[in-house]
């Protein structure tokens, strides 16, 4: 078999198996023979010429099918690619662009875990149905599972785009309504969540509250980022994509000092080593620490709230504290109006003392006579 529209069958220099090659997309393929029932590769002998003529032939047939029928066709090439290769593609497009961050990385590393070594063809819209079950089940939000499946949906279709796949599975999107947190914390609170969080994670929180900042934009913080009175966050770790840079004032002056005395690590030698890193366990990034915060939550009375519940309670309090919300903004950095809205959260009580001003100032103003709000 030798002609182009036929294929041929043929015996690598140097490999006891048959091989086939024919040509898909006006591209030659190469690939070992199989045994039609077993799959098992064919050794190069005249008797297993026939069965690799006939695995050749499905090829064939399976070509003709997608140009018939619209039946996609599964090159060698495609069928090698893993998941893994999606996820190198993806990271190496999000660098290109500047995309590529801590946050994007916290969520990649889960998928490379379950899925990496899974080959690209494997991982069908019913996989992914049962992968997003799993996740549901032990208990992430719709919104996490999402920035999951949506990095992934990401990797597939730049990899049709590089012509590396044809065929991606269906992910569906769950939805988002009624997913907006409320929670915030009052200080008290907050003080006794604090107590019950393993040391290295206190400063770590305290920050958190004080500055409103995401917890991958304060874990991404390293020496080399704090200046004289002033912390710098690169523009890669922040959510906005520009740089920002928070005076060292108060609290936070006290943090980053305490971080700074904890600087030295002791080696497995006793010898002492510095680590990069503003807030560190034992010297290397925190990482995931929901159960040690939900742990801490619970113990102090305030169970379901999350770390990211620090950011609207940092929102809330600089509004409540005077700070105009282009200042706050800066703060927290927050891109948009309604976001930090939305974030700025106002207890009943700031609203009875807002009511309360305002009747009084129009009264002032007008001579009226106002009835004083009682707190029943």
């Amino acid at each position: 078999m030798n002609t182009r529209g036929q294929g041929r069958v043929f015996q690598q220099k140097g490999s006891p198996y048959w091989y086939v090659a024919y040509y898909a997309n006006g591209e030659e393929q190469r690939e070992s023979a199989k045994h039609i029932r077993t799959g098992l590769k064919l050794q190069a002998t005249e008797k297993n010429r026939h069965e690799a003529e006939r695995y050749l032939k499905g090829r064939l047939h399976d070509i003709a099918a997608e140009q018939r029928h619209g039946i996609t066709f599964v090159g060698p090439q495609q069928q090698r690619l893993r998941i893994s290769d999606l996820l190198d593609g993806l990271e190496q497009d999000y660098k290109l662009r500047d995309k590529w961050s801590v946050k994007v990385s916290s969520v990649v590393k889960p998928l490379r875990e379950h899925f990496g070594t899974w080959r690209a063809v494997e991982v069908t819209s019913e996989v992914i149905g049962r992968y997003i079950e799993g996740l549901r089940a032990d208990e992430y939000s719709n919104a996490s599972v999402n920035r999951r499946t949506q990095l992934l949906g990401q990797a597939f279709k730049l990899a049709v785009r590089n012509k590396q796949f044809t065929n991606p599975p269906f992910i569906p999107r769950l939805s988002e309504v009624g997913n907006e947190r409320q929670g915030f914390f009052e200080t008290a609170d907050f003080e006794s969540v604090v107590e019950h969080l393993p040391e290295y994670l206190r400063d770590f929180s305290r920050f958190g509250f004080v500055t409103g900042w995401r917890k991958g934009s304060i874990e991404s913080l390293r020496w080399s980022d704090v200046g004289d009175g002033v912390v710098y966050l690169r523009a890669e770790n922040s959510k906005t994509r520009k740089a920002e840079t928070l005076p060292l004032e108060g609290e936070l002056r006290d943090i980053v000092e305490r971080c700074r005395a904890a600087q030295a690590i002791e080696d497995e030698n006793g010898g002492k080593r510095f680590t990069k890193y503003v807030f560190h366990r034992d010297g290397e990034p925190i990482g995931d620490f929901r159960k040690a915060w939900a742990t801490a939550c619970k113990k102090a009375g305030v169970p379901n709230r999350l770390f990211h519940d620090l950011r609207r309670t940092a929102s809330r309090n600089l509004i409540a504290a005077g700070v105009p919300q282009a200042v706050a903004m800066k703060i927290t950095g927050h891109r948009t109006d309604s976001m930090f809205r939305r974030y700025a959260i106002v207890n009943e009580e700031q609203k009875r003392e807002a009511l309360a001003k305002t009747q009084q100032h129009i009264a002032a103003a007008a001579g009226r006579k106002v009835v004083a709000m009682g707190k029943g």
